[in-house]
């Protein structure tokens, strides 16, 4: 027997055969909704939570349920919590943005039942192949819509837990490549001297500062991801043995929210001599060099931003440009194109075991994404082998 209604105008009673608890609203007669909870008052605070959504009307369409779906407090992503499964704020803000910016504003006028039906995966596929980017009015990248497809498939993975549709019509979707359509490569060799000069005020003319010149040597000698090198304190450096362990990184989307390393592994890096030195003369400078202190920061609160990181990268190519007019780089360079350039040179001397450890992925990833290897590394790596082969041909 349901119990009586709360103020809120919301009943509640247990299904007999697993203890779930259904609720009901007053606005909605006749209909029992399933919660995913057992106990009763945390039943009732999911209705609460849930209302506007849970609530039937003749006249909700899609665009109605993507209304606040990724809501970070909402119940999708604290379903998910409960799962294990945690996103990060900016992850929600940008799968919420995919719903509002497209699936809404070409099918939000739908009802689900409109979608109910195994043609409109051909619907949305087709829709899919010709969408445009809503700002730049090109050609929307395999990524974003790759974006689209999981977001949308959240959604309507959510409408039948809701019993709004029967099924999910978009099953058997085929994904985009994940192979990126401009892929990162190698800075060249004489690229790399020319960024990197040998004397410390040179290097300075380069990268206007100590601060930033000893941030492109630590991405040059470890190939660590911009956000662990932004989330490195005056501790985590080892002076005397050149060491860093990478155990962190800052979350993507925020300035200074420290989360584990991006594939979650621990990896080592060691510097160069000179950047250890580098590294003395900016501490030796820089207002904040407590151990505690952010090794790259302007404020002393907040490590620099990612677009303060690529802003300098590109201001040290100008200046390079500037005092070498016939070198051209590439528009395309970033400051992650350095962590391919470390994964592909130490080809020379390292095995791809060791490389890999040092970059915090395994081997197989490492020789499909990360190197890159021009005919004289890949000579110099193998080099080994022809002498080798060489020994053989002799003994036969």
């Amino acid at each position: 027997m349901a119990r009586p209604k709360n103020k809120d105008g919301i009943r509640v009673k247990s299904r007999s055969r697993d203890g779930v608890q259904t609720v009901h609203f007053e606005e909605n007669p006749g209909k029992w909704i399933v919660s995913p909870e057992r106990d009763r008052d945390k039943a009732i605070a999911w209705a609460k939570r849930n209302r506007e959504r849970l609530i039937i009307r003749n006249n909700s369409t899609l665009a109605f349920y993507c209304k606040n779906f990724y809501d970070k407090n909402g119940d999708w992503n604290n379903r998910q919590q409960d799962k294990g499964r945690h996103h990060g704020d900016l992850q929600l803000k940008n799968r919420q943005a995919y719903l509002d910016n497209y699936f809404a504003k070409e099918f939000g006028h739908l009802k689900p039942q409109d979608i109910d039906r195994p043609s409109f995966r051909r619907e949305f596929d087709n829709w899919l192949l010709k969408l445009e980017s809503i700002r730049k009015k090109t050609r929307l990248s395999r990524a974003a819509r790759n974006k689209i497809i999981y977001s949308v498939n959240d959604l309507i993975e959510d409408l039948v837990d809701l019993r709004k549709i029967s099924s999910n019509p978009l099953l058997g979707l085929k994904r985009y490549s994940k192979n990126p359509e401009n892929p990162r490569g190698t800075i060249d060799r004489h690229s790399l001297s020319l960024m990197f000069p040998a004397h410390h005020k040179d290097l300075i003319r380069v990268w206007g500062s100590p601060l930033w010149a000893c941030l492109m040597l630590l991405f040059n000698d470890t190939g660590a991801r911009p956000g662990e090198a932004r989330a490195l304190t005056w501790k985590d450096i080892d002076d005397e043995k050149r060491f860093i362990a990478f155990r962190k990184g800052i979350e993507a989307g925020t300035t200074d929210k420290i989360k584990g390393t991006k594939t979650g592994v621990v990896k080592a890096g060691f510097l160069h001599t000179r950047t250890i030195q580098e590294l003395d003369i900016w501490r030796s400078v820089s207002k904040f060099n407590n151990d505690d202190d952010f090794v790259f920061t302007l404020n002393g609160k907040k490590p620099v931003t990612t677009e303060g990181v690529i802003k300098a990268f590109r201001l040290g190519l100008a200046r390079v440009k500037r005092d070498n007019p016939e070198w051209e780089p590439k528009p395309e360079w970033t400051p992650y194109w350095l962590r391919h350039s470390f994964g592909t040179y130490q080809m020379e001397t390292l095995t791809d075991g060791e490389i890999a450890s040092l970059m915090g992925h395994g081997v197989a990833i490492l020789k499909k994404d990360y190197q890159h290897p021009d005919d004289e590394t890949l000579y110099r790596s193998a080099e080994q082998i022809k002498e080798k082969l060489d020994r053989a041909r002799d003994i036969n």
